[in-house]
């Protein structure tokens, strides 16, 4: 079991990894190529439609994981009829998410509808890609996905590359939309191409097809809806701001704040997934120690993620503090870090970068949650912080613009992994450790503070400094966490060889 375990994490890990690198440099293309406007648009349309897909998705890839680890007999049944459940969710989620753009200033052109469309199709084929992992995942054989993951990215990468430096490699006029067109129709060529590859390889796991057993559908819907709906306003309260500040700011100036506040959260997004497939690997484990009531190996297994995923986060907030400046530098354009403006997304990576630390411990906290079974809790919780955001950022984004947005952001997921902490420890012991916590924040600051004074005194340019600082802070930290964790990963090593 701590052998599969260990090889399911680690190809998540690698394969997030894979993709997050070829992401970052498509990023640099994207930035570079597109005006400031027009990659506005383009994170205006992913954030809109993202918003929507949570409500498609609605939580069942995690739900469905917990369920097949209680029930493996079950597993085609569960995962089929899941796959139909979201396909139906999409349906009526794509009508929605198109028929509410009429009616928003700025999504309701002709171009960003059809951007939109084509979105909502990537989504549909990630959505049926994602119920095929699910088997997959609770059978932990993730090892394929590993491949298609990023021979998608790659291909993807490759076309977009094609597409911006010998198909299209001037625009005339400013007139974007061929070029815009191609690239949003190469994200879906090839997510069409990767879950095919994952639908073949699945097909040796079990038999693949869309079931309609209407009574357990019904019965999953009512069991995931509560953390779907969590989950969504999760996301709403992360997006809505790039939303708000694209309808409330003046328009000469809405354009420009989006793409500045919006790259350092693309970055960031990317990272933060990473903890999510951890613990998404751990899921089965703990779902069936809970189902055997056996709540000694749970809490060891929840306590010693708490320590990784905190550990993880500050290494983490380090790396993209420290070389926030660096990493813009490279993949974006100078009107990036601007200093002229009254911000840029220079400032916007500090407090962006910070929300990296409370969401990978929330992330301990809510899939405890989740495989006891108690999910709906988190509704409640998320309803109340989602709406305290909202009005936050109404009354006070036309004052101080996207600053509040960062401000808002990093509180409101604070605030959530306080209360999801207190919820928690209802259900099982989390020792937090305060002597862990402070020993590991305090070498992280002073870790911090030595490179900064080192990269300050011996620069070595942007991508000098990311090689040669950038992994030397890596390697220093992993040695330390490697010391940390050593008594704990030797007992996971002998159990795995017996």
């Amino acid at each position: 079991m701590y052998k599969k375990i260990a090889s399911n994490t680690f190809s998540q890990i690698f394969s997030k990894v894979g993709t997050a690198l070829i992401s970052i440099f498509l990023l640099s293309i994207l930035t570079n190529y597109l005006t400031v406007e027009m990659f506005w648009m383009y994170s205006k349309i992913y954030n809109y439609v993202g918003i929507f897909v949570f409500l498609a998705d609605l939580g069942l890839y995690t739900i469905a994981i917990r369920e097949i680890a209680n029930n493996k007999k079950d597993s085609e049944k569960i995962v089929w009829n899941v796959l139909t459940l979201r396909t139906i969710l999409w349906l009526i989620i794509f009508i929605f998410a198109i028929w509410i753009a009429f009616f928003l200033d700025g999504y309701n052109s002709q171009l960003a509808l059809l951007w939109i469309t084509i979105a909502c199709f990537f989504t549909m084929f990630q959505l049926w890609n994602s119920s095929i992992l699910t088997l997959m995942q609770a059978h932990m054989k993730m090892e394929f996905s590993l491949v298609s993951t990023i021979l998608w990215k790659l291909a993807n990468f490759l076309c977009i590359l094609w597409i911006v430096f010998l198909l299209f490699p001037e625009v005339n006029n400013g007139n974007y939309f061929y070029p815009f067109l191609c690239i949003m129709l190469s994200g879906l060529l090839w997510t069409i191409c990767m879950t095919t590859l994952n639908f073949r390889y699945a097909k040796k796991i079990g038999k693949i097809s869309f079931l309609f057993d209407r009574q357990y559908i019904l019965k999953i819907f009512k069991m995931s809806l509560p953390y779907g709906i969590a989950l969504f306003l999760s996301v709403v309260y992360f997006k809505i701001d790039v939303i708000l500040l694209s309808i409330m700011e003046p328009k000469e100036i809405a354009d420009r704040s989006v793409a500045l506040y919006s790259l350092p959260m693309k970055i960031v997004e990317v990272i933060m997934v990473i903890g999510g497939f951890y613990l998404n690997a751990m899921l089965p484990k703990i779902s069936q120690d809970f189902k055997n009531n056996d709540l000694t190996s749970a809490n060891k297994l929840i306590n010693f993620s708490f320590k990784v995923m905190y550990a993880g986060s500050l290494l983490m907030v380090c790396l993209g503090i420290l070389f926030r400046e660096h990493i813009i530098a490279i993949i974006s354009k100078p009107e990036y870090l601007d200093t002229s403006l009254a911000f840029h997304s220079w400032d916007a990576a500090i407090v962006v970068f910070g929300v990296i630390l409370f969401h990978f411990v929330s992330l301990v906290f809510i899939y405890t949650l989740i495989a006891s079974n108690q999910q709906s809790k988190l509704l409640r919780i998320n309803l109340i912080v989602t709406l305290i955001n909202i009005i936050w950022n109404i009354i006070l984004i036309p004052y101080l613009s996207f600053m509040w947005a960062w401000i808002v952001t990093i509180i409101s997921q604070l605030v959530l992994m306080i209360l999801w902490y207190f919820y928690t420890r209802q259900t099982v012991s989390v020792s937090i450790g305060l002597w862990f916590i402070f020993r590991h924040l305090i070498f992280a600051i002073t870790l911090f503070s030595i490179w900064y004074y080192i990269m300050d005194k011996f620069p070595l340019g942007n991508i000098l400094s990311i090689l040669i600082y950038g992994f030397g802070l890596f390697w220093f930290y992993m040695l330390f966490f490697y010391f940390e964790f050593k008594e704990v990963i030797n007992k996971l090593r002998k159990k795995t060889e017996a």
